[in-house]
């Protein structure tokens, strides 16, 4: 008997071994066959801005930076230009007749990037001090390691990813690592694992530093793969290219010669629409959401320090600091409690709130969020509420008016609460899905704002609150028009450093083109502005490509005659509030329409 079950229990264990050695194989092939069309990119040229980091290890960044991105599947990493210039000593030394004809390589062979990336270290501390905030203080609070000694380091890098061909900047991100003795920020980087620490970066070896730098790389090799736009996947091997240089959708959409990448004619008569740059608008045509004109409270963390409370916020009760996790900085809660912005004034009769919550995925436990409307006396009159990332719901005067299951839990990145409301009304969003609508409230004197967080204590589970803004409604556009000549928008999104349209610009872009469709003789100067954050001439740049974004969607979708549509950009140059703050940067980040 013992024997018998000796040999089926030997038996169950080849199975078993064999069971995953075909899970192994299958996981492994599914990875190496990756058939999508590729993207030419190649590494420039890293610039150190950091005190403690010299030339020759930013240089070596940059290597470890291609090397990383060679093995990511979706692109084609070309050399350098340093390595191009050795590359043209063999091919000219290959005609000069010096090599046997025939054996040597040929020249204009040579295949081209479309995607220059570039970037400059600005933060570089083998040693940094007093870490004692982030996720790794999260992970310190969790395993009770509060107090605990351990060596720290710290690295900064903004990143560019630049057309080659047109000299126009995609795309700005900058990205930050921490690692201590014991933890790194880093979440993946597989392919980043196995790059050699290069130059003059080998003094870091299994220190604290070469974990800020692997992580730092894994995150910009996943930054540039999600930012990258889908028109330069077009290489598909063997000489083949899905669409031609700069077009998208398989068409070059010319305009005036060479077809410009996000460009549309910023004049000009007929209806050429240019290329349109937005992203698919489908899941908000039921979206009725509009920001508030004039923004009388925004904080996106920017300026704060990690590990410090945020500072244009007053404590009620629980524990809050500053996190960083990706790009982006966020107000983290690790014990459940309340917070109030700090804002100067009182809600307006009209008025929308909009705040950033981050979800950990499906497979973690969703955290509480708690959105609360205060009247004069600082009493709770509403709320609205995200509970374990698969329900909302939204209560006056402590009496539920709507509750909603989502269809599935929260997936894994920033999801938005949003409240449009007056004195009288209120609607409720959840990304893209309005989730109530309450269409008369009596005696509702809303006057200030609070959130309550409660958070699940798990730490690689992180509640993470981010970008909070709060405006006042203005006048519609057909008033603004009439009055001033003008329409002033801030319902017009794009992402940083993008001039693709938001899908969250549906229902603005909707009104802007039924205004022109009920007054077939209006005319429109289409005016992009930015804040003063980066190099002024960027900024010109970007607002005119923005401005170009909307004049092509209001063409292609609601088929304005072009000759009835300008577009101009004016970067930082017309500021109509204070670049000081952060009210004042959000109000100058617009897109107004002007009366021709």
């Amino acid at each position: 008997m013992l024997r018998r079950n000796v040999s089926h229990w030997f038996g169950f264990m080849i199975i078993l071994l064999v069971l995953l050695a075909v899970a192994v194989e299958a996981g492994v092939n599914e990875k190496v066959t990756y058939q999508g069309n590729k993207a030419r990119i190649a590494v420039g040229t890293i610039k150190s801005k950091a005190a403690d980091c010299d030339d020759e290890m930013a240089a070596s960044i940059g290597e470890m930076l291609s090397t990383a991105l060679a093995n990511e599947e979706k692109f084609i990493v070309l050399a350098s230009q340093e390595e191009v210039d050795e590359l043209k000593e063999e091919i000219d030394m290959a005609q000069s007749g010096d090599v046997e004809e025939g054996k040597g390589p040929e020249g204009g062979l040579m295949e081209g990037a479309d995607i220059l990336v570039t970037g400059a270290i600005t933060g570089f501390e083998p040693e940094a001090k007093g870490s004692g905030g982030g996720l790794g203080a999260l992970k310190k609070k969790a395993f009770g390691k509060v107090g605990m000694e351990s060596k720290t380091a710290e690295i900064m890098i903004d990143i560019k990813l630049i057309d080659i061909r047109t000299r126009r900047v995609i795309k700005a991100m900058p990205l930050e690592a921490k690692s201590t003795s014991w933890a790194t920020d880093m979440e993946g980087g597989g392919m980043v694992e196995d790059v050699a620490l290069v130059g003059g970066l080998g003094t870091f070896s299994n220190e604290p530093m070469e974990k800020a730098i692997r992580a730092v790389l894994a995150k910009a090799v996943e930054k540039i793969a999600k930012e990258v736009p889908e028109e330069y996947y077009r290489y598909k091997g063997k000489g083949e290219y899905t669409k031609e240089y700069g077009a998208t959708s398989g068409a070059a959409g010319k305009t005036g010669g060479e077809a410009a990448e996000g460009g549309a004619s910023s004049g000009g008569s007929g209806a050429s629409s240019g290329v349109v740059r937005a992203q698919n608008m489908a899941l908000f045509t039921k979206y009725d959401f509009i920001p508030g004109d004039k923004v009388i409270f925004y904080d996106d963390m920017s300026g704060e320090e990690v590990g410090e409370f945020p500072s244009k916020w007053s404590l009620d009760d629980g524990v809050f600091e500053i996190a960083a996790k990706g790009d982006r900085k966020w107000i983290m809660c690790t014990d459940k409690g309340t917070i109030r912005p700090k804002m100067k004034t009182t809600l307006p009769s009209r008025y929308t709130i909009e705040l950033d919550i981050y979800s950990n995925g499906a497979d973690e436990s969703g955290h509480y969020y708690y959105l609360y409307i205060l009247d004069p006396n600082e009493q709770e009159i509403a709320q609205f509420n995200v509970k374990h990332g698969t329900s909302t719901n939204v209560s006056l005067y402590d009496k539920d008016v709507a509750s909603k299951e989502l269809p599935a839990k929260l997936g894994k990145g920033v999801h938005t609460m949003r409240i449009m409301g007056t004195g009288t009304t209120m609607k409720c969003y959840l990304d893209n899905e309005r989730v109530a609508n309450v269409p008369e409230i009596e005696g509702f004197k809303p006057s200030s704002v609070k959130i309550l967080c409660d958070p699940w204590q798990e730490p690689q589970n992180p509640m993470l609150m981010g970008t909070i803004r709060i405006a006042e409604g203005g006048k519609s556009m057909r008033q603004q028009l009439d009055e001033t000549g003008k329409i002033v928008t801030h319902g017009i999104l794009f992402d940083s450093g993008s001039d693709v349209i938001k899908g969250e610009s549906y229902k603005t872009l909707a009104e802007i083109g039924q205004l022109m469709t009920d007054d077939a003789a209006l005319r429109l100067s289409i005016e992009g502005h930015t804040d003063s954050d980066g190099e002024e001439a960027y900024n010109q740049d970007l607002s005119q490509r923005r401005a170009e974004s909307v004049r092509a969607y209001l063409v292609s979708k609601y088929q304005v005659d072009g000759a009835r549509l300008e577009s101009k950009g004016f970067g930082e140059s017309k500021p109509i509030d204070a670049n000081t703050t952060g009210e004042g940067k959000a109000n100058n980040r617009r897109v107004e329409l002007v009366k021709l």
